[in-house]
């Protein structure tokens, strides 16, 4: 039986001291190597401070503009503390408010240890977090034209159990225009996301416009947004032309009818756009596939444009089907035998004002017996 010595033993106990030693720097190497390569792979977005900001009743904000991973512009944000003071009892409004790059109001977020309140120092509920959200996304509101001291009627009075007496109640003119019960903060709130701040987020943003900060615009999905970008850009300039045709469908609000407004006349008759603006008649609602085919009136076609706007007539109704067919027929040259096919098929399409229209442009077409050029 083989017995260790001591001398044995005790080295024995330090190799395996310093083995744990170095296997535990190893581990504390590998943990730094990942934390490091997922920090350059998705890096901290950078924020810097914007501006300070002094409500009318000198309450400082400090606006933060907020940056993308690739360093452009986003948002702007305040840690807004404010006073609101209803019927003598005084308290802090406190949330993370955000703005776009122009001043319209985006988000805010409570802060847990203070949450909003309304009436009787009762909680906001989900209800009231989304109606303060839509007050504060209009611009429009009537708040704007009402100081705080004309929003209550004091001559009908509900008990608080907070404060020591009765308070007002809501004009029924304004009730829409606040969260029920708590107007004071509803007006406090509105005039600090919409007032005077707002005004010099959008100069803030117009000192920094760039080409750059101009693309991420036009590619966000905010149409305030493209709206502006759609004004500042060189339309004209083809690299833009892609980005107008895609706002027309994927753009919001009145963006769509703008962006094909600035697409230029040559892009019309561009074998490169016509098939890409055609393809969209599918996806458009009725008064934008109006504006694409009054666009192509008059317009030589290639071959694949006929193509697909062959393929899109079953989605258009009769009078815009006579649009269709006469680009059609003044391109009836770059007809293919599969268009021509798809059109008689529109004869059995179950619809009358379908195989009418289609029938009498094949009877237009054989007339002439072969395909001629316009």
């Amino acid at each position: 039986m083989y017995f260790m010595s001591k001398a044995q033993i005790s080295f024995g106990l330090k190799w395996f001291v310093n083995f744990l030693h170095t296997f535990k720097l190893l581990v504390l190497f590998i943990i730094l190597w990942l934390f490091m390569s997922l920090e350059l792979q998705n890096p901290t977005p950078r924020k810097e401070r914007a501006f300070v900001f002094f409500t009318k009743d000198s309450v400082q904000l400090e606006v933060d503009l907020l940056f993308s991973a690739n360093d452009l512009p986003v948002k702007y944000y305040s840690f807004v503390v404010t006073p609101v003071c209803e019927e003598g009892v005084c308290y802090n409004l406190v949330a993370e408010v955000y703005w776009d790059l122009l001043g319209n109001f985006l988000d805010y977020a409570e802060v847990p240890l203070d949450p909003l309140t309304k009436f009787d120092h009762v909680k906001f509920t989900k209800e009231d977090h989304d109606k303060m959200k839509e007050i504060l996304m209009d611009k429009t509101s009537l708040l704007a034209n009402y100081k705080v001291e004309d929003l209550v009627d004091h001559s009908i009075e509900i008990k608080s159990e907070v404060i020591d007496g009765v308070a007002g109640a809501t004009y029924n003119s304004l009730s829409g225009a606040v969260v029920r019960g708590a107007v004071y903060s509803s007006h406090t709130l509105w005039h600090i996301v919409n007032g005077e701040l707002a005004d010099k987020i959008a100069a803030h943003t117009e000192a920094l416009r760039s080409e750059e900060v101009l693309v991420s615009m036009l590619d966000s999905d905010n149409y305030h947004q493209q709206f502006y970008a759609l004004n500042k850009v060189d339309v004209g300039n083809e690299k833009y032309t892609p980005k107008l045709i895609r706002l027309i469908t994927e753009g919001d609000a009145y963006v769509p009818f703008f962006a094909i407004e600035k697409i230029p006349d040559w892009a019309w008759s561009s074998a490169k756009y016509q098939s890409k603006i055609i393809s969209l008649l599918k996806e458009v609602e009725f008064r934008m596939q109006n504006e694409i085919l009054n666009r192509f009136n008059n317009k030589v076609l290639d071959e694949n444009a006929t193509t697909f706007l062959a393929s899109a007539l079953d989605s258009l109704n009769r009078s815009q089907l006579k649009k269709a067919f006469k680009i059609l027929y003044d391109n009836r040259g770059q007809l293919t035998p599969k268009s021509i096919e798809e059109i008689a098929e529109l004869k059995n399409y179950g619809k009358n004002e379908f195989s009418k229209e289609a029938e009498q442009f094949l009877t237009s077409i054989a007339k002439e017996g072969r395909l001629l050029s316009p």
